[in-house]
Parts: structure tokens; C-alpha cells; sequence
């Protein structure tokens, strides 16, 4: 009989063991969650989810860099109209930096595009454009 503090252990690495990502599977899908405000890697002939990662409020859209390491979230918020974009690192699968929007609200048809990302601040009626590579917006 295995002692109790024994089992306990065992459990708590049994359900580490469960909840350790899957590697990102090329190609892989990329589903936003709106209501839970996740990104999921999906593979795509599985149908299994690899991993699911926080973003900001009411993810709407995102577009894929061309070398498929990170996608970019535009967060449209919820009652409150977003101003952020959630960079995912899709091998890390995590979130490596959420860029603040300043005054643009809503960012919304969003694309990638020679090394920037391109979005529509929907309350402002602009089209704004991100660099990864400055970290600015312009």
C-alpha cells in the first residue's frame, strides 16, 4: 500500500504530465475562442487541440506571420471597446507581448504583410499598421 502523501504525489505529477502541451502541429489551425478569450492550436487532421492560449478580450480576428512562428490576435473587447493586440509565440504557444493601441479601438480585419500587420480600428475609421520588428504602431 502506497502511503498517502505517496499517492498525492503521484496524482499531482499524473495531472502535470496531462496538462503539458502538445507540440504545435505544422500545419496547424489557429481557432479564436471569443467567449473564453483563447487561441487554440488545432491539428488539423486529428481534430485534437494542442494548446489553448489567453489572449485579450473578444479576440475577433488574427492573422499568421509568413513563417508561421506567430500569430497576431486583435482584441475587440467585450462591453468595452478593445485597444490591444495579443502576439502569440505559436511554437512557445504563449503570449510574448500584448502591443497597447493608444487611442485605436477595436482592431479588427486584420492581415500580414512584408513584416507588418495590418488592422482597422473600427470605432476610429482607420486602417493602422503594426511592426513587429519596432514595436510601434503607426
Amino acid at each position: 500500500m502506497i502511503p498517502h502523501r505517496h499517492s498525492t504525489f503521484l496524482a499531482a505529477l499524473a495531472l502535470t504530465t496531462t496538462l503539458t502541451a502538445a507540440e504545435t502541429p505544422s500545419p496547424a489551425l489557429i481557432v479564436l475562442n471569443k467567449t473564453d478569450a483563447t487561441l487554440a492550436i488545432v491539428d488539423p487532421t486529428s481534430g485534437k487541440v494542442a494548446a489553448r492560449i489567453p489572449t485579450g478580450a473578444g479576440p475577433h480576428e488574427v492573422a499568421v506571420s509568413t513563417d508561421g512562428k506567430f500569430a497576431y490576435v486583435g482584441n475587440y473587447g467585450d462591453q468595452t471597446p478593445g485597444s490591444t493586440l495579443s502576439v502569440i509565440d505559436l511554437s512557445a504557444q504563449k503570449e510574448i507581448h500584448r502591443v497597447d493601441l493608444g487611442p485605436l479601438r477595436r482592431p479588427h480585419g486584420i492581415a500580414f504583410a512584408d513584416g507588418k500587420v495590418y488592422f482597422t480600428a473600427e470605432v476610429n475609421k482607420l486602417i493602422a499598421r503594426y511592426d513587429p520588428a519596432s514595436n510601434q504602431v503607426d
